[in-house]
This record gives C-alpha cells, structure tokens and sequence, in this order.
C-alpha cells in the first residue's frame, strides 16, 4: 500500500496567514511604547489589554481554520 501524499493547502495557508496577523496584534503594544513615554496619557494599558485580547482571538481563529474540518 502506497502512502498518500499530502501537502499544505490553501486552509491551512489562509490559517498561518491568520496566526500571523494575530501574532503581530500581540506584538503591536511593545511598538507602540514609544507613544506612552510621551506623556499622551493612560491610554497605552488600554490598547495593550485590548490588542492582547484581540491577538488570542485572531489566533484561536487561525487554529480552527486550520484544523476545521471544511468540505474542500
């Protein structure tokens, strides 16, 4: 019996693609630093907890598309 071959397709590209863009929301407050240290205001607690937040969410969706069990 042959083995079948698989290669990645085109979910689990678009769901690395959604990892990434989560990846990048959770890493966005460390960029943003700069904009706290400027004395603008207590805003950089608020748009760090809420990117986090919004990171975990646009991870968990790059998973489930990822291992979604989708009709192809």
């Amino acid at each position: 019996m042959a083995k079948e071959v698989k290669t990645v397709g085109l979910k689990e590209g678009v769901g690395a693609g959604i990892i990434g863009l989560g990846l990048l929301a959770m890493f966005l407050p460390s960029a943003v630093q700069k904009i706290a240290d400027m004395g603008i205001g207590e805003t950089y607690a608020m748009l760090s907890g809420t990117l986090m937040t919004l990171g975990v969410f646009i991870l968990v969706a790059g998973l489930a598309v990822m291992f979604g069990n989708f009709n192809d």
